[in-house]
């Protein structure tokens, strides 16, 4: 991948190849070797309603919560959720990554950003770990556009089979003689995720 050509090259400018920054390096590039997955999306709370209470055989119905209008006339819709992030590691390296910032987005849409203040570690040979994201966040600058409306329908709509894109960015920190050096750009990792599988988590 050609992001972690620019950050070998900052670090090894910066530092000429001390032990502890080859370890984070050689973790960062068997990170892009793993494979990423949703376990679970669930406490999703939309203006303080339960999002599973808002879905139907038409999709998405916001008449069905009075709080959710309210909250919409007042330009401002509150989301609140826990996705978990699987990362399983096949490669023969331990992967890993130190505190990092982050940005999620659906489809094209920025849905939060943050920073993730704990090291990751997926061991060799098969380890496994999930990874939660607490999401805390105003969607109304989404959802206030009829066309993402009609897309949210139909995305929770149990007649309808549709996906989305799920992106991950991810901006690492190495550490270099007791400093953090940040990367210079975003790591994208992408995801697809199904109607399905989110109606799945709701139920």
């Amino acid at each position: 991948m050609k992001y972690y050509k620019i950050i070998f090259a900052l670090v090894l400018i910066g530092s000429v190849c001390s032990c502890g920054v080859k370890t984070q390096v050689s973790q960062l590039e068997a990170l892009q070797h793993c494979v990423f997955k949703v376990d679970a999306i669930d406490s999703v709370y939309l203006a303080k309603q339960p999002v599973d209470k808002l879905v139907g055989n038409g999709g998405f119905n916001m008449s069905r919560a009075p709080q959710l209008a309210l909250a919409f006339f007042q330009q401002e819709v509150p989301l609140k959720a826990r996705l978990d992030l699987g990362i399983a590691n096949p490669g023969s390296q331990d992967a890993g990554i130190n505190d990092f910032e982050y940005i999620l987005l659906v489809g094209n849409y920025e849905l939060l950003r943050g920073v993730y203040e704990h090291s990751i570690l997926v061991p060799a040979n098969g380890g496994r770990i999930s990874v939660p994201f607490p999401i805390n966040t105003d969607i109304y600058p989404v959802i206030s556009k009829p066309e993402n409306q009609r897309l949210l329908s139909d995305f929770f709509s149990l007649k309808k089979d549709t996906a989305v894109t799920i992106t991950l960015k991810v901006k690492p920190n190495i550490i270099v003689a007791d400093q953090k050096v940040s990367y210079p750009g975003y790591i994208d990792i992408k995801k697809q995720l199904s109607n399905r599988e989110v109606l799945s988590y709701l139920r």
